[in-house]
């Protein structure tokens, strides 16, 4: 199967969608930040207190760049400082969709909504790599660091 078409014909649901913390809105900073470590993930998908539903996202970008120089805003809740109605994908959404949308929109973390709307995972750009890798091991072991770079002479004894 060629790249092109793996990338169209398979599904985000194929992919490794682990990884995240889920938490209400309601949480305080430092308990998700406790969670997160706990979890060894790095991202909370914020949910609905009413219905579960997907509210937001806070990522390890949004520790660096909102709490890292402000002690107080370990008080605040999460629902404060987390990027509300994210960007989506669906289950049935193609991996080459998922790569667009987090190619165009900069993301390393996409959630992952089921038919209902329900929260079902979180894609990481490392699900993606792992993908590859699956996928496509003797393309991609045998690269060369730069595919540029190719060696003139044999290295080794």
């Amino acid at each position: 199967m060629r790249l092109a078409q793996a990338f169209s014909e398979t599904r985000v649901s194929h992919l490794d969608l682990t990884g995240f913390t889920r938490l209400p809105a309601s949480t305080q900073v430092a308990e998700g930040l406790e969670q997160m470590r706990l979890s060894r993930s790095t991202v909370i998908l914020v949910e609905s207190e009413k219905d579960g539903g997907l509210v937001g996202i806070f990522t390890e970008r949004d520790v660096l760049m909102k709490v890292a120089d402000s002690k107080s805003a370990l008080k605040d809740t999460i629902a404060d400082l987390m990027t509300s109605d994210p960007q989506v994908l669906t289950v049935d959404d193609s991996v080459s969709k998922a790569l667009s949308l987090m190619s165009n929109g900069h993301y390393r973390n996409v959630p992952v909504l089921g038919e209902n709307g329900e929260i079902v995972g979180n894609l990481s750009q490392h699900a993606v790599i792992r993908f590859l890798t699956d996928h496509f091991p003797r393309e991609i072991y045998n690269l060369p660091p730069d595919p540029e770079l190719i060696p003139r002479t044999r290295e080794g004894a």
